[in-house]
């Protein structure tokens, strides 16, 4: 206890360098802890839902092209499907904002019973299901847009030539980790406006478009099975289908992103190497002004490897302190304060992992540790004698 003592003291004795150092240290690892987590959260969530036993079915050619409404009574009734449903996208504004939250027309009967891991009243989903214009909305979704059961939601035309007069029905809820945001419609009720604004018209149709089938299964066991069926059914088809999991289908929108995870790790690489330069150089000052006092400390007993405790002890402990406030400061202000409301969209959610912020902590602990062995190997090899000439 008394060499912490002696170290929290060494710590102290320069505090505006040491705040220096502890403040370069936190700013850059909260930087890098929100940077690495988009990815860390993405790997978690797709490896998660896999106990969901979902498969998506998209059109071959990917988001652009069409899969037919009249795909998803098929799909429902191959063996070893429990339920699916069309989950089309809209995209509409409201209030004129630019992609607020997610949109997408489902099968009300069965889509809770397929995104099993979301929970609602049972009367305001028995509303949902009777109602034509109604839809259910995430807990966030109401809590930030002041939404509350009978308000209504008019979705302005985007991507569609139709606008939505949606009304809130119900209210869902569910896990931290999943899209509290979405606003679930009947798919129907879209299906029949855009076969009216088509009526007469030339132009290509757009009605009957079910976007993607979302699919439960009865078993893990099954899905790889159930994916080939799918696609074989539909490959002869105007139509043909590319099926995979949820899990795969969450990871094919990291990918992309192309390398970007790879450049975020080179920066982050550079972040490190500099913190380094600046924890060692830090270090390297404060022994050279304690020359004399590490000859003092050897004179009367201190031993090499003391010496060297010491001095990489203190080394730790301010990166450490860095890395605390760092890592665990930004841990506790993501959880705070939900910063996916202002990515405009982008994030349903965003969190630090546990595994993010101590690897953080753990990165500064070894610069620390880094940046003080040089130092520390020179004072405890320092000689007594040239330590001490200094004060003739």
């Amino acid at each position: 206890m008394k060499y912490l003592t002696y170290v929290w003291r060494n710590a102290r004795r320069n505090p505006a360098r040491s705040l220096l150092t502890i403040a370069s240290t936190a700013v850059c690892l909260f930087l890098m802890m929100i940077l690495l987590s988009f990815f860390a959260i993405n790997d978690e969530v797709s490896g998660s839902v896999g106990v969901f036993n979902r498969v998506c079915v998209l059109n071959a050619n990917g988001f652009a092209g069409r899969i037919p409404i009249a795909f998803v009574n098929e799909i429902a009734q191959i063996d070893g499907v429990r339920a699916a449903t069309p989950f089309s996208w809209f995209g509409g504004k409201y209030h004129d904002e630019i992609l607020p939250f997610a949109q997408f027309g489902v099968d009300a009967d069965v889509a809770f019973a397929i995104m099993n891991e979301f929970s609602i009243p049972a009367d305001q989903l028995e509303a949902f299901k009777k109602t034509k214009n109604g839809c259910v909305i995430g807990r966030k979704l109401a809590n930030e847009r002041k939404l509350k059961v009978g308000d209504p939601l008019p979705l302005e035309r985007d991507l569609y030539p139709v606008d939505l007069d949606l009304t809130v029905q119900g209210v869902y809820d569910g896990p931290t980790n999943r899209d509290l945001r979405m606003c679930l419609f009947h798919w129907g009720y879209l299906d029949e406006l855009l076969k009216r604004a088509n009526a007469g018209t030339t132009g290509v149709a757009v009605s009957g478009n079910a976007g993607m089938v979302f699919v439960k299964c009865e078993s893990a066991a099954r899905m790889a099975a159930l994916c080939k069926t799918i696609d074989d059914r539909f490959r002869n088809s105007d139509s043909p289908t590319r099926t995979q999991t949820e899990e795969a289908f969450g990871k094919m929108f990291a990918e992309m992103l192309g390398d970007l995870k790879g450049m975020i790790r080179v920066i982050g690489l550079a972040v490190v190497f500099s913190l380094l330069c600046v924890a060692a150089n830090s270090m390297a000052m404060s022994m050279r002004e304690r020359t004399t006092e590490v000859a003092v400390l050897k004179a009367i007993g201190f031993g090499r490897r003391l010496v060297l405790a010491l001095v990489l002890t203190e080394a730790v402990l301010v990166a450490g302190i860095g890395g605390i406030v760092g890592s665990f400061g930004c841990k506790l202000l993501c959880d705070v304060v939900d910063l996916s409301r202002y990515s405009a969209g982008f994030l349903p959610f965003y969190y630090i992992p546990w595994p993010i912020a101590l690897e953080g902590l753990a990165v500064a602990l070894a610069i620390g540790f880094v940046s003080g062995l040089l130092p520390a190997l020179r004072a405890a090899n320092s000689s007594v004698v040239d330590g001490l000439r200094r004060v003739i």
